[in-house]
């Protein structure tokens, strides 16, 4: 018997496949047929069963799956997924007064931090526009299954995030 999660999985994987059938993978220039794909995915699926894969909720935590949002995310949804978060966040502290994010970044390579900066900005820019504190209200960000270049894709994504996250990441 197969789970929610792996039938969402494996829908996505088949519409993943399928695009690679129909458009020969990219060597080079990568960015833009990656966001085509998740374009593909998106617009065949439930996007609420989509953001929901992406990030978890277990109490005082939202549990964050890179593996899940690089295959779905770009850039015509972050604003939906951005407010998405911030609805969840809110639930969270509709009982508890602080919340922690673990971010499971297994499979983050250095073109996919390049890939995703923007996305960065515009949740750091939505967050200060949205006026609910959420970060003052942040525990701990928990950073599982770093790569192994993690210094170096701290070096592009620090200066994108606000002082009060840089100082409660903690890398396991």
């Amino acid at each position: 018997m197969t789970t929610e999660s792996d039938d969402i999985m494996n829908k996505i994987n088949s519409l993943k496949n399928d695009y690679y059938s129909e458009n020969k993978k990219n060597l080079l220039f990568k960015n833009g047929q990656k966001f085509d794909c998740a374009t593909t995915i998106v617009q065949n699926m439930n996007k609420a069963d989509l953001f929901n894969s992406i990030l978890r909720h277990e109490e005082n935590r939202l549990v964050f799956n890179y593996s899940m949002f690089k295959t779905i995310i770009h850039p015509a949804i972050y604003i939906d997924f951005i407010y998405y978060i911030f609805e969840v966040n809110e639930d969270i502290l509709a009982t508890h007064t602080t919340y922690d994010v673990i971010v499971d970044v297994k499979g983050l390579t250095m073109t996919g931090v390049e890939r995703y900066k923007d996305f960065i900005s515009v949740l750091s820019l939505e967050g200060h526009k949205n006026k609910k504190n959420f970060l003052q209200k942040l525990g701990q960000v928990k950073i599982v299954n770093p790569p192994f270049m993690i210094t170096n894709i701290g070096k592009i994504l620090l200066p994108l995030l606000d002082t009060i996250v840089k100082d409660r990441i903690v890398i396991m």
